[in-house]
Parts: C-alpha cells; structure tokens; sequence
C-alpha cells in the first residue's frame, strides 16, 4: 500500500505541474514590425504583414520610441482574439489625396475578438488633424476618414491610450457590433494654427450594443458621445469633456430609418465649457423626415462647468425655414442629480426644451441644481408636460 502511494504522490508532483503549468503559461506569439523612419512613407504592409502572422490569438507589438506612418487603411483582417501592444506611435501621413473619401484609418471589419492598448500608458495614436482640418475648412466637400472605425463584430476592447487631432470622427462603433469597450482614453483635438478642427466627435455609437465607454477624458470641438440611431444598452461612466458639443443623443430623423436610441446610461460626467453638457437632436417633420423613437435614456451625476446649456431638446435641428411638427417618441428620459454653473452665453437660461408638438415628451428631472454665473436659473419648455418635474419660465427654442 506504501509503494503504491508513493507512486501517487511522484505523478502528482511531477507529471501533473507539467501538464498544468505550461497550459496557463502558454507563451503567445508575438510580431513586431518594423518602421521605415520615414515621414510619408507607408509603414501599414509591414504591420498588416505582423497581424496576418500574429493575428490568431497572438500580440502585434507596436514598439516604444518608433514612430510608424499610416499612408493607408490599417485594416485587422485576420486577427481572431489578437492583442495590439501599442508603446509607440502610430501617424497618420499628410497625403491629402490618399485619404480623401477613405471611410477609415483603422479599420475592424466584422472582428471577433481585438484589443487595443497600451501596457505601459505610452502609446499615441496620432491622427495628424491639422492639414486635413485646414483643407476641409477651405473645402467642405473633402471627405476626411475616421481614425479608428469598428464596423460589424464583438468582442473588441480599445484602452489606456492617448490619442490625438483626429481628421475627422475619433472612434466609430456601427455595423451592429455588439460587446465594445472603450477605457482609459485620452483624447486631444486642438486648435493649431488658428484653425478649427470641426466634425472632431469623440465616439459615435451606432448602430451598436453592449458598449462601456469609462475613465475617458475628451478635449474637442463637436459631440463629445453621438449615441446614433440602433445605439441600445450603452453605459459611460467617468468621463470628461471639454469644448464639446455634449453628450448628444442623434441627431434622429433625418431620414426614415435608423431612428432608434435605447437603454443609454450615462453616470459621472464633468461637462466643461460645451455648447451643452447632455441633449437630443431631432430633426422636424418634414416630407421624408422619420419618427425617432428614444427610450430609457438617462443622465445622471452630471456637473456643468462654463457649459451654455446643462440640458437642450431640439426638435428643429439643422431647420432653416419653417419647421414641421414631428411626432417623436420620447420616453422613460431622466435626467437627475445636475449641478453647477452655466457660461451665461444663454443668459439666466440653463436648459431649454423643446418636445416634438405630435409627439411624446416622457421627461423627469431629478435633483437639478444647476445655475447660471448670476441671477436665478430659468428653464425653457415647448410641450413639456407638467409631470416633468422642472418648473417653466417660457416658451423653448428649436
């Protein structure tokens, strides 16, 4: 009996650590590209090149100290549950023409399985905005691409970077990708030059489910968050932003489809110097205008910092002559425990709502506590019913 425990005992300690042991540390495959040092010169073949070896479950390392051009879409065809170590940087190139009317410069089409980080908190993702703000100022019609665009798939998460003067758009989550995680983000469109980079919108979610956007600062000049239409369960927490456009629901409407936002949470949000900290936008109810259907949105533990507005319903966005009636559908929309000061650029005036006259304006306000720099804070309404819990002092603005 003493031998035969004995044996036991010798696999146990010897046979079964090894089985064990070297399937949880199984050493992943790792690919570092290299960089040609070259401003302009495209350094994507050489990462595509590192992804379709590494892609299946192993790490791209982008390498501290190297700077590497993008003079072409990066696309992440290929990776399945692959990681992209970014220390280094990654640039976009100053070829106008090579970007004009591309749709995006990192591109995850359909992937299941990606992340996006930065170990050690060094990596950039720099988007080179200047020339292409200065060209789309001068030129509308230049079609400038968005920096990273998740078009489709699951499972990806993008985190602990800094990220820099996008053309356009920073991060784009559509196609109905579902399980998207953004964290940890900093992210800078500055003026440079006198010149203004417009259209910079921080994330747009949609169509889109199951996305977490935290621990995020945003420093820009549109949308800080543009839930589109088909965003549904979305959560943010912890987030600042400043010079934005706020956290904005739309715009819905435009056309007759894609007109849907649902189940929206947004909880911690210091709202600093933005045209307004939270809204929605709708277009009226014009021939071949939607019916937008917004439901279980709330807003919650926001503080407005020099923001013009701490809340605005718009129900004539983008409307230049009379605007139609629309029959919008807002529901179960709550917007609770707000404080701080306004900008005074609305004067007294700290929110100003404006529901859809054929519609529906389910509203609640809780614990709104915000005020101008002097004066007593007034609220302006159009078809806000008395339930709504804010007390009027006039008729909205569209």
């Amino acid at each position: 009996m003493a031998a035969r425990l004995d044996i036991l005992l010798l696999f146990l300690f010897t046979v079964v650590p090894c089985l064990t042991l070297g399937a949880a540390f199984e050493k992943r495959t790792t690919c570092t590209p290299t960089s040609h040092g070259e401003a302009g010169v495209d350094d994507v073949p050489s990462i595509t090149e590192a992804i379709q070896s590494c892609g299946d479950g192993g790490i791209i390392l982008i390498p501290a100290g190297v700077v590497f051009q993008l003079g072409s879409t990066l696309s992440f065809a290929g990776c399945n549950n692959c990681e992209m170590q970014l220390e280094g940087t990654l640039k976009l190139t100053d070829d106008l023409d090579a970007w004009d009317g591309v749709k995006a410069i990192i591109l995850l089409d359909d992937i299941t399985g990606a992340t996006i980080h930065s170990v050690t908190g060094a990596g950039l993702l720099d988007g080179n905005g200047l020339p292409y703000w200065t060209e789309f100022n001068e030129d509308s019609s230049y079609s400038r691409p968005t920096l990273v665009y998740i078009d489709g798939g699951s499972d990806i998460t993008i985190e602990n970077l800094l990220v820099r003067n996008a053309p356009n758009v920073f991060m784009s989550a559509a196609g109905d990708a579902t399980n998207i995680h953004y964290s940890g983000l900093t992210m800078q469109a500055i003026p440079s030059n006198g010149v203004t980079p417009k259209n910079t919108d921080g994330f747009d979610i949609g169509p889109a489910s199951q996305v977490t956007i935290t621990n995020v600062v945003v420093d820009n000049q549109d949308d800080c968050i543009a839930f589109k239409g088909g965003a549904n369960f979305v959560t943010v927490t912890d987030i600042s932003c400043s010079g934005s456009h706020g956290l904005s629901i739309g715009s819905l409407g435009e056309g007759t489809s894609g007109n849907t936002v649902t189940n929206i949470f947004v909880s911690g949000a210091t709202m600093t110097s933005s045209s307004k900290a939270t809204g929605i936008k709708l277009w009226d109810g014009s021939s071949g205008h939607g019916v937008a259907t917004v439901n279980n949105v709330t807003f919650n533990d926001i503080t407005v910092d020099s923001s013009d507005y701490a809340a605005q319903i718009q129900v004539c966005y983008e409307s230049t002559g009379t605007c139609v009636p629309s029959a919008h559908m807002l529901t179960d929309i709550v917007f609770s425990n707000f404080k701080g000061t306004t900008s005074g650029a609305e004067g007294s005036v700290v929110a100003n709502l404006d529901c859809p006259a054929d519609g529906t304006c389910g509203i609640i306000f809780e614990n709104f506590e915000v005020n101008p720099p002097s004066g007593s804070a007034e609220v302006l309404c159009s078809n806000v019913p008395s339930s709504a819990g804010i007390t009027c002092a006039g008729a909205a603005s569209g």
